[in-house]
């Protein structure tokens, strides 16, 4: 399957505490959205949102409710 690029890295983490898995949310040549977390699953979807959803209920399934999936945040080197 090819692939445009990173759209989004995501990272799982636990409720106030430090990153556990990183994975990505990527747009297909179908124009598509899919996502991947290693040791969780890979998931697609129309938008962004939608798999970083599916992602998140997959994270809570393997590693415990109290885990959440969020987009990284981008750091700028000044």
């Amino acid at each position: 399957m090819h692939m445009d690029g990173i759209e989004e890295e995501v990272i799982v983490r636990p409720l106030g505490g430090m990153q556990l898995s990183e994975g990505y949310i990527r747009k297909n040549a179908e124009k598509r959205f899919v996502g991947n977390l290693p040791g969780v699953g890979s998931f697609e979807g129309t938008t962004v949102d939608e798999v970083l959803t599916l992602l998140n209920q997959k994270a809570k399934a393997y590693y415990g409710d109290d885990v959440v999936v969020d987009i990284a945040p981008h750091l700028i080197a000044c």
